[in-house]
């Protein structure tokens, strides 16, 4: 049987001044942000009892107005979906974003994607901008788009993104978990002078471990080991144990390879149920030995999907938006549906609006960083000690 969390724990905190007649401060009711103030009246709630904003592709750079023809004319009718940009990691935790996106290129001799094709080809054109390639000259993963026709980024490599989150996080030891996603960047372009990418096979996955471990202690990442507590399954483990407190998670961060089954499979090799592995994987059913994590980007879809997923104890990830569509049409549908399905971490291109295309913008309702989640059995249950009044998304 599950173990649930106890009401009861809700009224141990700190300060002490916090715990007067056992009941929280007019502030902390079901609307507080769980990484202000009255934190401590969350922190025995399960890491998945909450609701926060992540970003798409967290690390990219607009690119430039010849960068986009050229964008257009290799993958034609994507530029107007690809022409948006995103803040520096730390700005967007500043703003409370608690999921990252990053998409890699191994690299693991250097200087592979150092004279990328784009800025080469539209240098000196009207609209270009230099690139600055000195920071992909050296070994490691690289951090981008597309190779060669969208390559900018904020952090070209991995190592930089990295350093600047966990940065971030040891100055905020109280965030809530940040989920790190990777996207495994192999597709190879038709064109004449495209870097081909490298296959992400087991040395790939073991560098990319590797290079995680140099810049996070193991103190500072939830693993899969940490949530399946020697149980068979890690499905088996949550619906024993259910996921770890925000009191053993605050602080830290996990990390998610958001890839089709063959990349996964390798990844796992022999690990099913990912013993031993740094990262988790997306998810394919709930049975599956290594169901921790799902990631189910169109929330009008599977929006019944998503609710049961999360009922069921499950985290999940969804989008609010793509392509800069429900932004240029400013269509909040597809957004309410995300925030209202309970997924954990709701991705967005439009954490702050584009003024150029319309006030359209993705905020949790009550303006925290981080809520308690509308469909979690026990963050519900967690409203309704705090307050008689539970938001209506709770309600439906």
């Amino acid at each position: 049987m599950r173990k649930y969390f106890s009401l009861m724990a809700l009224t141990v905190c700190l300060p002490a001044s916090l715990c007067e007649a056992q009941t929280p401060p007019a502030a902390c009711d079901h609307t507080a942000d769980i990484e202000g103030v009255c934190a401590a009246w969350f922190d025995s709630l399960p890491m998945n009892a909450i609701q926060a904003i992540g970003s798409h592709n967290s690390y990219h750079v607009r690119p430039t107005a010849p960068e986009l023809k050229l964008i257009e004319h290799l993958r034609p009718g994507n530029s107007a979906g690809w022409d948006y940009g995103n803040k520096p990691l730390k700005t967007q935790l500043d703003l409370g974003l608690r999921q990252i996106e990053l998409d890699l290129y191994y690299d693991p001799k250097g200087g592979r994607y150092a004279d990328p094709l784009g800025p080469r080809l539209t240098a000196n054109t009207r609209g270009f901008e230099p690139y600055d390639a000195r920071q992909m000259t050296a070994p490691g993963f690289k951090v981008m788009h597309m190779q060669d026709i969208d390559v900018r980024s904020t952090c070209p490599t991995l190592k930089l993104c990295l350093g600047e989150i966990r940065t971030w996080s040891e100055t905020h030891p109280d965030h809530a978990p940040l989920l790190i996603m990777f996207n495994t960047k192999q597709e190879e372009i038709s064109y004449d002078g495209v870097v081909k990418p490298l296959a992400f096979d087991l040395s790939a996955f073991a560098d990319l471990e590797t290079e995680i471990a140099s810049v996070f202690s193991r103190d500072h990442i939830l693993t899969p080991d940490d949530v399946r507590r020697g149980e068979a399954t890690l499905p088996l483990a949550l619906k024993t144990y259910g996921w770890p407190t925000l009191r053993e998670t605050r602080g830290k961060v996990f990390f998610l390879i958001d890839e089709s089954e063959t990349v996964t499979r390798t990844y796992m090799g022999r690990h099913k149920a990912l013993e031993g592995q740094l990262l988790f994987v997306k998810s394919v059913s709930p049975e599956a030995a290594h169901a921790a994590v799902f990631v189910e980007n169109d929330p009008l879809k599977s929006y019944e999907k998503i609710k049961g997923l999360v009922s069921s104890g499950f985290i999940v990830r969804t989008r609010a938006d793509a392509s800069l569509k429900e932004a240029r049409a400013n269509d909040p549908t597809r957004k309410l549906a995300a925030l209202n399905s309970g997924a954990q971490y709701v991705t967005t291109d439009l954490y702050q609006p584009r003024t150029d295309l319309s006030d359209y913008v993705v905020t949790l309702p009550g303006g925290q960083k981080v809520r308690l989640n509308p469909r979690v059995p026990e963050a519900t249950a967690a409203g309704a000690h705090l307050s008689p009044h539970l938001p209506k998304s709770v309600q439906q």
